[in-house]
């Protein structure tokens, strides 16, 4: 028995992806994150989706359900789809979700930062690297990670009451 089912566990493991696609869940959450970052205004927040040829169908998926806006607590999301090729058009954005291998680019992480946009992403060993500001996982509960250095680099600051909230690093 055990010869069918370590071979079975170790194809499953070698198929699984190392990191989940980004869903609606994790988009309410980054929307009520952004809810405590300092010196925004309003209630409407513009997300760059930052997308490789990988993840296009991905960032398709997630402007779609953000069409018309969606509601994220005190925040409504609007999408602006940009290609990993178009990082410069990423500056007026609140926040850039990166998809696919815009996750772990330092080209991509340094447009953001220089134009002091929030960068996000559901891979975890994008905010390890401070490639990324703050790392989301919505499942199978809520995880939020932030960056300290990679936020100082974007000079994003959250509200003294969001770091009861999330993890540090």
């Amino acid at each position: 028995m055990r010869k069918f089912i370590l071979p079975a566990l170790a194809g499953l493991l070698f198929t699984t992806p190392a990191m989940a696609e980004t869903t609606q869940r994790d988009l309410e959450v980054i929307g009520r994150a952004l809810s405590f970052v300092e010196g925004a205004s309003g209630s409407d927040r513009t997300v760059a989706i930052v997308y490789d040829a990988g993840s296009e169908a991905e960032a398709q998926a997630l402007a779609s359900a953000m069409a018309g806006g969606l509601s994220a607590g005190r925040v409504t999301l609007n999408a602006r789809l940009v290609p990993m090729a178009d990082t410069g058009s990423i500056g007026g954005a609140d926040a850039a979700v990166l998809l696919g291998a815009a996750a772990g680019d330092g080209g991509v992480f340094s447009a953001a930062s220089s134009a002091g946009v929030m960068t996000v992403s559901t891979d975890m060993s994008c905010v390890e690297s401070a490639q990324c500001v703050m790392g989301v996982q919505s499942a199978p509960s809520v995880r939020i990670v932030v960056n300290r250095g990679a936020a100082d680099s974007s000079s994003v600051s959250f509200a003294a009451a969001f770091a009861m909230m999330i993890e540090e690093i």
